[in-house]
């Protein structure tokens, strides 16, 4: 017969197994079931959206062209939408070597600032010219060109740091040209090449300044100087410092075209592109030929929804524009497709000489999908309401959007470029909090297990109750 000592003895070695146990497998189950339960519920998946403003005529080409810039920025920076890419969605068939030679640049980049980091500087800078000279060959490929920026950046610092001032200002000067507000962080470069950096933009600011004409074949199509949108072709651009910049035209059917080109301040530059056609131009004007029937129909007209299946969006903005002399008027509908409904209907004159013109246009186009108040022509741009005037809105005099800012910035709804600071994470978005909450919550539930389970009588004993 096994004593009562032994017995007890036999109750707690199980009881601190099924602790032990309790422990390993509760803290993580424990941990992510509290983490699901408390956390947010996940947003659902956004809308995707595709972009399109299309001219009723030859006349109104410039003004389709500069609302569909609008529109496609204004639902880049929304954070309600995904947007589709429709460049790229034409141009998928085309091989473009300048896509391969991107790639290719940017390894290069990637090892001369790993070769830069070890100090390894003739190395280092073997590898960034590499990388500069591809960015240049593939300058209709590099978007923002903060890359490229980046590249110029590290030669010149590779320069100061052998000992060679004078091409590494060159390289800064580049930098300096292309992004105005770029600045080094003192975590990776010293103070004394913070300096040369911060002289050479002085000198960069003081440059004196041009007119270049910007021109292509066929028109109508967005010019970008420095990654920055500048306008629509044709059009002179104003106070463009001397030296040398990247220009960048795109348009609907066409491949990108990019060069970097010296300007000089002596006389008027000019520059002129003819664009090459893209292999998914024919299918893409039969998609949009007949889709500014009647806007207005609900549900859908048959072309608009073929067109919007075709870009795999969920949702399509279709913009009708119309241009008379100065003023443009502007009918768009955006359209579900699953299911096929209507969900806005808006109509708008502006005037394209307006100062307010831009962001007249941004706020039309956000009045599709939000109780957006579309700002008089009266000199008033659209941005954060003044709390001092009920109803007002604060003048947007720096930037309309995101593509009137630097690389690395973005604009606030006051209408100023700020730099990009990505969302913090929330405490209790922390891992650690919650697997410290889970190993409570296990340990918490096992106590009470195991003292209810030591507390419950011993089987074979008769207990009496008075």
């Amino acid at each position: 017969m096994t004593s009562p000592r032994r017995r007890d003895r036999g109750r707690h070695f199980f009881a601190s197994l099924t602790l032990l146990a309790a422990w390993l497998l509760g803290m993580p189950m424990a941990g992510e079931w509290i983490r699901t339960a408390g956390a947010k519920d996940e947003p659902p998946p956004k809308p995707k959206v595709a972009c399109f403003a299309l001219p009723t005529d030859e006349f109104s080409q410039k003004a389709a062209a500069v609302l569909n810039h609008v529109a496609r920025e204004n639902f880049e920076r929304s954070d309600k939408f995904e947007t589709v890419d429709v460049r790229s969605l034409i141009f998928a068939s085309d091989s473009d070597n300048r896509l391969k030679l991107v790639e290719k640049a940017h390894g290069m980049l990637k090892a001369g600032k790993e070769e830069y980091d070890n100090l390894e500087l003739d190395a280092a800078l073997e590898k960034l010219q590499k990388a500069k000279e591809m960015y240049q060959k593939a300058a209709g490929r590099l978007g923002d060109g903060a890359d490229y920026v980046e590249t110029l950046l590290f030669i010149g610092a590779a320069f100061i740091l052998s000992g060679d001032e004078e091409q590494g200002r060159m390289a800064f000067n580049e930098v300096a040209m292309f992004d105005k507000r770029r600045t080094l962080s003192a975590k990776t470069f010293p103070p004394s090449m913070i300096e040369i950096f911060n002289s050479v933009k002085e000198q960069v600011a003081a440059s004196p300044v041009g007119q270049v004409l910007v021109k292509s074949n066929p028109p109508a199509a967005e010019v970008y100087l420095n990654g920055v949108f500048k306008g629509i072709t044709p059009v002179t651009l104003a106070k463009v410092p001397e030296g040398r910049h990247f220009v960048r035209i795109e348009q609907d059917g066409f491949l990108p075209w990019g060069q970097t080109v010296d300007f000089f301040a002596t006389h008027e530059e000019s520059v002129e592109a003819t664009l090459k056609v893209s292999g998914g131009r024919g299918e893409y004007q039969a998609k949009t030929k007949s889709v500014l029937g009647d806007l207005e129909a609900d549900p859908p007209a048959f072309a608009l929804v073929k067109l919007g299946e075709w870009t795999g969006a969920n949702r399509l903005v279709m913009l009708k524009v119309t241009q008379r002399k100065n003023e443009i008027s502007v009918a768009a509908v955006m359209i579900g497709l699953n299911p096929r409904k209507k969900l806005s209907y808006r109509t708008e004159t502006f005037d394209i000489t307006n100062s307010t013109f831009l962001a007249r246009a941004d706020a039309f186009v956000s009045s599709l999908y939000g109780k957006v108040k579309i700002p008089p022509a009266g000199g008033v741009a659209v941005g954060k309401k003044d709390p001092k005037e009920s109803g007002g809105v604060i003048v947007t005099k720096r930037c309309n959007s995101n593509s009137d800012c630097a690389v690395g910035e973005m604009c606030t709804e006051e209408g100023v470029c700020v730099p990009y600071t990505p969302p913090k994470e929330q405490w209790y978005e922390k891992w650690w909090v919650w697997a410290i909450v889970g190993g409570g919550v296990a340990v918490a539930t096992t106590v009470g297990v195991v003292t209810w389970y030591v507390l419950q009588p011993k089987r074979g004993a008769i207990e009496f109750t008075f």
